[in-house]
């Protein structure tokens, strides 16, 4: 899959990212979007196309495939839920569903560039529960936006080593994720330390006796 891509961008030029991203996030097609773009960035080097025209045409599809899923997911709605159940997508849509509960609009975002698997997934579970169309969007592009700057000029600034570059990125990643979750923890942790002081305070017969 990566091949026919790159093959297209050396054909047609940056308007070939656009069909790969747009087909990339709409999750029907398994194109392996961070790696064509870190492989994209890698070619800016010896390439005459303008890095802003890859990016314009990068965001451009992926955006549109965003906003392709939102659309069909809201036009379904239950009946394209219900279609889901026991197809080969259905563990990747429970995977979404669970995230979105945790995070709502502001898991748009996160599931952009942090959680990328499944964020096409995520775009047709927001839109069956009707989350605020300004809102998708917003989440949407800022998060878009960083993705592909980041993966093209990871792979801009180390040509030299692709496959390392993909490394590195699963790497800060999780790395990202893993400070997320440690500050999540750490903020319940000091919840649930103040909440037994308090009580012990309360339950103290001794307190506020002279």
């Amino acid at each position: 899959m990566i091949d026919t891509v790159l093959n297209w961008f050396a054909l047609y030029g940056a308007q070939a990212l656009f069909f790969a991203l747009f087909a990339g996030q709409t999750g029907i097609v398994p194109v392996p979007t961070t790696i064509v773009l870190l492989t994209v960035g890698a070619l800016l080097l010896d390439t005459a196309i303008s890095a802003t025209s890859v990016f314009a045409w990068c965001v451009s599809g992926a955006v549109v495939g965003d906003q392709f899923g939102y659309a069909l997911g809201r036009a379904g709605g239950p009946r394209f839920a219900a279609k889901l159940q026991g197809s080969r997508w259905a563990p990747m849509f429970e995977r979404a569903e669970t995230y979105s509960a945790k995070w709502g609009a502001l898991g748009v975002f996160f599931s952009r560039w942090l959680v990328s698997p499944i964020g096409p997934y995520l775009n047709y579970l927001v839109g069956m529960t009707k989350l605020n169309w300004f809102k998708f969007s917003t989440m949407s592009l800022a998060g878009e936006a960083i993705w592909i700057s980041g993966c093209l000029t990871l792979g801009y600034m180390f040509s030299a080593s692709i496959t390392s570059i993909d490394g590195l990125l699963a790497n800060i990643t999780w790395a990202v994720g893993a400070l997320i979750a440690t500050l999540f923890i750490w903020s319940r942790i000091k919840k649930f330390v103040a909440n037994q002081g308090n009580e012990q305070e309360s339950t103290d017969p001794d307190k506020g006796s002279i």
